[in-house]
């Protein structure tokens, strides 16, 4: 690599990331620092190698080294948020997909990010609020149909929960993790056949023809 310049190692590093090699992307990502130890683009990939190799401690010190240089780097502010959401770390997590939404309002995987942290937290109010703007926008996104089930339900909405789980299986039949959570909220109801069929294709997602034939616990 010597000889080469930063255009030319960002370019490489990139190309290792592109490939799956991290460790060399972040040897590459190095040499770039060792040049210019204010590059944010290095420090932020860099972040992102760490966290693909499950090393979140040390992508988090990427990110916040990167923000120190410039707080406003809204993707960075999402990269962190999305690293501690992974590790569990909700509060923080928000307060990242905050600062990304406070540089851009509509960004909308912070949305649904802090959306799913909420959630998590049991703020289901919240959570469903964030839901309800990304499907006004995007309203076949069957992540946030999902996750504003979750809130439904967890609220005691389970009549209501189960529309949002049955539009997200008309689109995607055989997603298990729609089907778990529907299995939930229809024995919330006490419909537990319904809720055994629904758990099947959990368990056997193209096996359990009566439940896709039926689409159990539809609600007209």
């Amino acid at each position: 690599m010597s000889g080469m310049d930063t255009p030319a190692l960002l370019e490489k590093a990139r190309h290792q990331m592109k490939v799956g090699r991290y460790d060399d992307a972040i040897s590459v990502y190095d040499k770039v620092l060792e040049i210019d130890s204010r590059n944010t683009e290095a420090l932020e990939n860099k972040g992102k190698c760490y966290y693909y190799l499950g090393r979140h401690e040390a992508a988090l010190a990427c990110y916040d080294k990167a923000l120190a240089i410039d707080k406003n780097l809204i993707t960075c502010w999402f990269e962190k948020g999305y690293t501690l959401r992974k590790i569990r770390r909700y509060d923080e997590a928000i307060s990242c997909f905050d600062a990304a939404l406070n540089i851009d309002p509509d960004y909308a995987f912070a949305i649904a990010n802090k959306a799913y942290c909420l959630n998590e937290l049991g703020r289901y109010e919240e959570a469903a609020k964030l839901f309800d703007k990304i499907l006004e926008t995007s309203p076949m996104n069957i992540r946030a149909m999902t996750g504003k089930g979750i809130a439904l339900r967890e609220m005691g909405k389970n009549e209501e929960a189960l529309i949002f789980f049955n539009k997200a299986i008309d689109l995607n039949s055989i997603n298990a993790f729609v089907w778990y959570n529907k299995a939930i909220a229809l024995r919330n109801l006490g419909r537990t056949q319904e809720a055994e069929e629904s758990m099947r294709i959990v368990n056997f997602p193209r096996g359990s023809l009566s439940a896709l034939t039926n689409h159990v616990g539809r609600e007209q």
